[in-house]
């Protein structure tokens, strides 16, 4: 947290929601394990992949290979290496009480992530954070997690607009980003669409990646009649047939 206020960072966000990693089973299934810290004999099954791609592997080795977290410093030991993430998570133990004591170590706002019910959400604002983000980590923690578009009405209704609130996961389409504004929420968080965009074409791939959330947006904007970001309502969306913001 000093190094962050040091490099000038202005609020800190504080992840909930990751007690211990969940049963990713994508990741099983393309190998991950085996591929992160797999001694050579484990990755043989993925060398023709790998050997497929030699201007990726290159880049790969040059930066290092699998790296460790700069921003997890280790006393004694340095960057932890990416590969013991989860046997940290598992063996850390973190409650609400935690946030009082970075409350004291951290200055500027605090924003906490991976909120999904109105509770925690009154919960979050009596631990001081200046904004909550409606999250269920993409859908890769807990299994049958409610989606965020669902439950943000609720925690919007609960905060009664003392804090920000913003939204995570499921945000595909620049359309979706107008479903979350409509019901409340002050912003999106967009992870897989940078992420996608860098992996298919670097920072270009970025920046693609966010124009196409651009334009979508400034499209259904005219095509739902509406003048701007700030007019938007839930006059504007339906559930189950029904306008939830009817009078």
């Amino acid at each position: 947290m000093a190094r962050a206020r040091q490099a000038g960072f202005a609020a800190l966000v504080v992840t909930i929601d990751t007690p211990v990693a969940g049963m990713r089973e994508r990741d099983s299934r393309n190998g991950m394990k085996e591929l992160m810290s797999g001694g050579i004999f484990s990755k043989v099954p993925f060398l023709p992949q790998i050997l497929s791609r030699p201007g990726w592997l290159v880049r790969f080795l040059l930066d290092g290979g699998v790296p460790h977290l700069p921003n997890v410093v280790i006393p004694g030991q340095g960057p932890m290496p990416m590969v013991d993430v989860g046997a940290a998570l598992a063996s850390s133990t973190v409650t609400w009480q935690d946030l009082r004591w970075i409350r004291e170590a951290w200055s500027g706002p605090i924003v906490i992530k991976g909120v999904l019910t109105g509770e925690d959400a009154r919960r979050a604002i009596d631990e001081g954070a200046s904004a909550i983000v409606v999250s269920n980590h993409g859908g890769r923690q807990l299994d049958y997690s409610p989606a965020t578009l669902q439950v943000l009405p609720e925690i919007v209704a609960a905060v009664k607009g003392e804090i920000e609130v913003l939204m995570d996961g499921g945000v595909r389409r620049g359309s979706d980003v107008i479903k979350a504004i409509c019901l409340g929420a002050r912003a999106v968080l967009v992870g897989r669409a940078y992420a996608y965009g860098l992996a298919a074409g670097g920072p270009a791939g970025v920046a693609r990646a966010i124009e196409i959330l651009r334009s979508e947006m400034e499209r259904t904007l005219k095509l739902l009649g509406c003048a701007s970001i700030s007019a938007l309502d839930r006059s504007y969306v339906y559930v189950s047939g029904k306008n939830v913001g009817a009078a």
